[in-house]
Protein backbone atom coordinates (compact mmCIF):
# COMPACT_ATOMS: atom_id res chain seq x y z
CA UNK A 1 0.00 0.00 0.00
CA UNK A 2 2.37 2.35 0.67
CA UNK A 3 4.43 1.74 -2.84
CA UNK A 4 0.96 2.43 -4.61
CA UNK A 5 0.36 6.08 -2.94
CA UNK A 6 4.18 6.90 -3.42
CA UNK A 7 3.27 6.37 -7.14
CA UNK A 8 0.21 8.73 -6.78
CA UNK A 9 2.10 11.24 -5.12
CA UNK A 10 4.57 10.92 -7.95
CA UNK A 11 2.07 11.38 -10.54
CA UNK A 12 0.19 14.23 -9.10
CA UNK A 13 3.44 15.93 -8.68
CA UNK A 14 4.04 16.09 -12.15
CA UNK A 15 1.33 17.11 -13.39
CA UNK A 16 1.49 20.23 -11.11
CA UNK A 17 4.51 21.35 -13.39
CA UNK A 18 4.42 24.55 -15.37
CA UNK A 19 4.57 24.30 -19.16
CA UNK A 20 7.89 26.23 -19.86
CA UNK A 21 8.13 29.27 -22.22
CA UNK A 22 10.82 29.49 -24.86
CA UNK A 23 11.11 32.11 -26.82
CA UNK A 24 10.45 31.68 -30.48
CA UNK A 25 13.40 29.92 -32.70
CA UNK A 26 14.77 29.14 -29.42
CA UNK A 27 15.75 25.54 -31.14
CA UNK A 28 16.70 26.75 -34.86
CA UNK A 29 19.48 29.28 -32.16
CA UNK A 30 20.45 26.57 -30.59
CA UNK A 31 21.58 24.08 -32.96
CA UNK A 32 23.45 26.76 -35.32
CA UNK A 33 25.46 27.99 -32.64
CA UNK A 34 26.14 24.30 -32.23
CA UNK A 35 27.23 23.89 -35.84
CA UNK A 36 29.31 26.60 -35.75
CA UNK A 37 31.05 25.62 -32.91
CA UNK A 38 31.64 22.30 -34.49
CA UNK A 39 33.05 24.10 -37.82
CA UNK A 40 35.29 26.17 -35.72
CA UNK A 41 37.32 23.16 -34.15
CA UNK A 42 37.71 21.27 -37.24
CA UNK A 43 39.00 24.28 -38.61
CA UNK A 44 41.97 24.38 -36.19
CA UNK A 45 42.98 21.11 -36.74
CA UNK A 46 45.41 21.26 -39.78
CA UNK A 47 48.83 20.17 -38.73
CA UNK A 48 50.75 19.90 -41.77
CA UNK A 49 48.34 21.96 -44.47
CA UNK A 50 51.16 23.17 -46.36
CA UNK A 51 53.23 19.62 -46.96
CA UNK A 52 51.16 19.46 -50.47
CA UNK A 53 52.21 16.55 -52.70
CA UNK A 54 54.66 19.16 -54.39
CA UNK A 55 56.54 19.52 -50.87
CA UNK A 56 56.34 15.80 -50.65
CA UNK A 57 57.75 15.05 -53.85
CA UNK A 58 60.83 17.17 -52.96
CA UNK A 59 61.39 15.73 -49.56
CA UNK A 60 61.76 12.31 -51.21
CA UNK A 61 63.93 13.53 -53.79
CA UNK A 62 65.99 15.11 -51.03
CA UNK A 63 65.99 11.86 -48.63
CA UNK A 64 67.14 9.38 -51.40
CA UNK A 65 69.67 11.69 -52.56
CA UNK A 66 71.07 12.34 -49.34
CA UNK A 67 71.03 8.49 -48.35
CA UNK A 68 72.61 7.43 -51.87
CA UNK A 69 75.25 10.00 -50.95
CA UNK A 70 75.93 8.83 -47.63
CA UNK A 71 76.35 5.05 -48.85
CA UNK A 72 78.60 5.79 -51.14
CA UNK A 73 80.56 7.74 -49.21
CA UNK A 74 80.83 5.37 -46.32
CA UNK A 75 83.02 2.52 -47.45
CA UNK A 76 83.72 -1.04 -45.66
CA UNK A 77 87.31 -0.02 -44.50
CA UNK A 78 86.33 3.31 -43.13
CA UNK A 79 82.73 1.57 -41.71
CA UNK A 80 85.21 -0.89 -39.29
CA UNK A 81 87.66 1.72 -38.24
CA UNK A 82 84.95 4.10 -36.85
CA UNK A 83 83.13 1.20 -35.44
CA UNK A 84 86.53 -0.03 -33.67
CA UNK A 85 87.09 3.60 -32.29
CA UNK A 86 83.79 4.16 -31.23
CA UNK A 87 84.13 0.77 -29.08
CA UNK A 88 87.79 2.32 -27.86
CA UNK A 89 85.94 5.18 -26.69
CA UNK A 90 83.20 3.89 -24.77
CA UNK A 91 85.17 0.79 -23.79
CA UNK A 92 83.22 -1.98 -25.05
CA UNK A 93 85.89 -3.65 -27.20
CA UNK A 94 86.53 -7.35 -26.34
CA UNK A 95 89.74 -8.35 -25.37
CA UNK A 96 91.00 -11.67 -23.96
CA UNK A 97 91.34 -10.53 -21.05
CA UNK A 98 87.96 -9.72 -20.58
CA UNK A 99 85.58 -11.79 -19.15
CA UNK A 100 81.91 -11.51 -18.05
CA UNK A 101 80.95 -14.55 -16.21
CA UNK A 102 78.69 -13.73 -13.22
Amino acid sequence: MNIDELVDETLESVSKIDKVKAPPFFKDKVLNRMAQQTEKSNEGIHYLDWFTPKYQAAALICFVLLNTAVLLSNTDDSYSENVSDFADVYGITKSDSDTYLY
